[in-house]
C-alpha cells in the first residue's frame, strides 16, 4: 500500500458526508471565484478532486490525517448525514481540536437546517453560517480570508523606456498595482516577476523583486543582444499583468571618434592601458612588453614579462605586476623600471609569486608559493629575502609594524620584526587582502575577515557574494559571482557600498572613487564602465579608469583614447556620492 504525504498547505479543508458531494463541489467551485490575501487562487482539498484531493493510490485515512493540520481553515457541511459518519465525526473532532482559543480555523456551514439537533455540544458554541443567508458565500469567503476576484491587483509600469542597449544597465524600472476601490494593492511578502518578449533579446539581471511601500524596483535589468519592437512584463501572483510599449535594444555605440581629439590625448598604443595611482600617466602592456607613458602620455620607460601576468598592486605611485615564472616589474610614472626575477628555493622549478603588496614609501614585497617574501624598491640594489613562511603565501599585506601573510594552508601569520606575533586560522582558499585603516581585510572564497591590528579580534561573516571570479583590493574589495555575475564593493566595517551586476564571469580590473566607477573584464575579451553598480558602456576593447575617477582609457585597437568617463554615457558618480 501507498502512503503519500502532503508537501503543500491548503487553504481551506471541505469536510462533507458522500451524500452532499453535489453541495462540497458547489462550493469548492463558487470559492475557486476568489482569491486569496496574496491574490492567487486558493487551495481546496477536496477528497475526490484529482488537482487537490486525495491521491491515487494513497492511503486515503493517513492522509486526511496529514492534511488537517496542513489546512489553515475546515469548512464543515452541517447535515443530518453528517452527523452519523464516523469519518465526518472523526474529521470534525480534530478540526475542533485544531481550532485556535481565539477561533477561526474551524467554519461551519449549515446546509440543512434540520440538522441543527444533531450539532455535538462540543462544537455547538462555535457560529455556523447557514446557506439560507442571502449572501451566505461572501460570509464564508470573508471568515476564510479570501476576497473577490475580480479585485485583482492592476500592475503598471512607472516611466516607460524608449530604448536600451545591449549590454548597458536598464535605469531603474519600477512596477506599481493599483487595485478598484482602494483595497490594499500588495500584500505582505509580495513579489513581481518581470521577463522580455521577445526572449531572443535575453534579459538579465534580478528577475523578481520583493515589494517595498507599495512597488518593486529592478535596478540590474540588462539585454544580451540588440531586437526590435521589445516589450518588458510583469507579472505577480493573483495579479493582472503589464505589457509595456514596444521599445528598441540596441547595438552597443560606436567607440568613442579619435577624430578632431585635439582636446584630449590620443595614443596610438595598442594593448591593455593601467592608470599610475596618481592618474597622471599609463602603464600599457601589451602582450608581454610593458612601456610606462608619463604625465604628458609620452614613452619614458619599457619592459619585458617572460610569461603572462598573474599579479597587479599598486602604490603610492607605482604600479607592480608579477608573471608566472617570477619576474616582477616595479614601475613609476617618471620612467624609473625595475625588473627583478624572484629566486627559487634550491631545487625547485617553478617560482610562482603567490601575492604583491606595497607598504610605505613604494616598498614592494613579494610573497611566493613556495613561501619565500622578498623586498624591493626602485631604489634599493637588490631585492632582500626578509620572511620564509612555511606555509607558502597566498595573500599578503604590511601591517605598519610587519607583515600579514595568508598561507596555502589557510592560516593567518601575523609577523613583528620577523617573528610570529599572531596566527589565526580563515579558510583554505584565500583571495585577497588589503589593509585598510586600522584593520586588515581578508576576501576567502567563503567568508570575509575583518583582522583589527590594534586589538587583535578577528570578525568573520558570510561573504556576500559566491563562485568569486576576482577580487580588486584596494579601499575597498571588490568581488564579482561567476554563475550570475553579482558583485559588491564593502569598507572596513564589511558594510557593502556598492552592488553591481555584470556578465557571467567577469572580473574586475580597474576601480576608481572607491568601487563607484569599475571596470569589468568579460570572458569575450570586451570591457564594461560600471557606475555606481550599472553598467553604462561596453567596448570590445581594454579600458582602464583612475583611482580618482577622472579619466578614463578605453582602447579601438589601435589606439588609446584619454577623456573623462561622463562622455562614455550616463553621468559620472560624484566623490563621496550614495553609498
Amino acid at each position: 500500500m501507498t502512503t503519500q504525504t502532503p508537501t503543500e498547505q491548503w487553504d481551506v479543508f471541505i469536510s462533507y458526508a458522500r451524500e452532499d458531494y453535489i453541495q462540497a463541489k458547489d462550493l469548492q467551485d463558487a470559492l475557486g471565484e476568489y482569491v486569496t490575501a496574496c491574490g492567487t487562487a486558493p487551495r481546496i482539498y477536496l477528497d475526490v478532486s484529482r488537482k487537490d484531493g486525495t491521491p491515487l493510490g494513497a492511503d486515503w485515512q493517513s492522509f486526511l490525517a496529514d492534511a488537517l493540520p496542513r489546512s489553515r481553515h475546515v469548512v464543515a457541511l452541517y447535515s443530518q448525514t453528517y452527523f452519523d459518519k464516523p469519518v465526518c465525526q472523526w474529521e470534525l473532532h480534530e478540526a475542533y481540536n485544531l481550532n485556535p482559543h481565539e477561533g477561526g480555523r474551524l467554519i461551519p456551514l449549515l446546509i440543512d437546517p434540520a440538522a441543527v439537533p444533531k450539532v455535538p455540544y462540543i462544537v455547538h458554541r462555535i457560529n455556523w453560517i447557514s446557506t439560507t443567508r442571502p449572501r451566505w458565500i461572501d460570509e464564508v469567503a470573508s471568515a476564510l480570508g479570501l476576497r473577490p476576484a475580480e479585485s485583482r491587483t492592476e500592475l503598471r509600469f512607472g516611466t516607460p523606456l524608449t530604448d536600451a542597449v545591449a549590454g548597458h544597465t536598464l535605469p531603474p524600472v519600477t512596477v506599481t498595482g493599483s487595485v478598484p476601490g482602494g483595497a490594499t494593492p500588495w500584500p505582505a511578502g509580495g513579489t513581481v516577476t518581470v521577463s522580455a518578449e521577445p526572449e531572443e533579446a535575453g534579459l538579465t539581471g534580478t528577475l523578481t523583486a520583493q515589494v517595498t511601500r507599495d512597488r518593486a524596483v529592478f535596478t540590474d535589468l540588462a539585454f544580451r543582444s540588440a531586437a526590435c519592437g521589445v516589450r518588458l512584463v510583469a507579472t505577480a501572483p493573483g495579479c493582472e499583468p503589464a505589457t509595456s510599449v514596444p521599445f528598441e535594444v540596441r547595438t552597443r555605440e560606436e567607440q568613442p571618434s579619435l577624430r578632431g581629439a585635439d582636446d584630449r590625448p590620443a595614443l596610438p598604443a595598442r594593448g591593455h592601458p593601467v592608470f599610475f595611482p596618481d592618474g597622471l600617466g599609463l602603464l600599457i602592456h601589451n602582450g608581454r612588453t610593458l612601456s610606462v607613458r608619463s604625465e604628458a602620455y609620452e614613452v619614458v620607460g619599457g619592459a619585458e614579462l617572460r610569461e603572462r601576468p598573474r599579479l597587479w598592486a599598486y602604490g603610492e605611485r607605482c604600479v607592480a605586476v608579477a608573471d608566472w615564472s617570477g619576474r616582477v616589474v616595479l614601475a613609476a610614472p617618471d620612467g624609473r623600471i625595475r625588473v627583478v626575477d624572484l629566486l627559487a628555493r634550491q631545487g625547485a622549478r617553478f617560482n610562482v609569486p603567490g601575492a604583491l603588496a606595497f607598504g610605505p614609501h613604494d616598498v614592494l614585497y613579494a610573497g611566493t608559493w613556495g613561501g619565500s617574501v622578498w623586498r624591493l624598491s626602485l631604489d634599493a640594489e637588490e631585492p632582500e629575502r626578509v620572511l620564509e613562511h612555511r606555509g607558502g603565501v597566498q595573500v599578503l599585506a604590511d601591517s605598519g609594524d610587519g607583515l600579514l601573510v595568508g598561507g596555502l594552508d589557510g592560516g593567518l601569520t601575523v609577523y613583528r620584526d620577523d617573528r610570529v606575533a599572531a596566527e589565526h586560522t580563515l579558510e583554505p582558499l584565500l583571495l585577497a587582502m588589503a589593509r585598510v585603516r586600522e584593520f586588515a581585510l581578508v576576501v576567502g572564497e567563503r567568508c570575509i575577515h575583518r583582522l583589527d591590528l590594534v586589538g587583535g579580534q578577528l570578525l568573520q561573516v558570510d561573504q556576500p557574494v559566491g563562485a568569486v571570479t576576482g577580487t580588486l583590493p584596494g579601499g575597498g574589495l571588490t568581488a564579482v559571482v561567476d554563475a550570475e555575475g553579482q558583485g559588491v564593493c564593502f569598507d572596513a566595517e564589511l558594510a557593502v557600498r556598492v552592488g553591481l551586476r555584470g556578465v557571467p564571469g567577469a572580473r574586475p580590473v580597474a576601480s576608481g572613487l572607491g568601487g563607484r566607477l569599475l571596470v569589468l573584464e568579460n570572458p569575450d575579451g570586451s570591457h564594461a564602465l560600471v557606475r555606481d553598480g550599472r553598467t553604462t558602456y561596453v567596448s570590445e576593447h581594454p579600458m582602464a579608469v583612475s583611482a580618482d575617477g577622472t579619466r578614463v582609457a578605453v582602447s579601438d585597437g589601435e589606439r588609446l583614447l584619454i577623456l573623462p568617463p561622463g562622455e562614455l554615457g550616463g553621468t559620472a558618480p560624484a566623490e563621496g556620492g550614495r553609498g
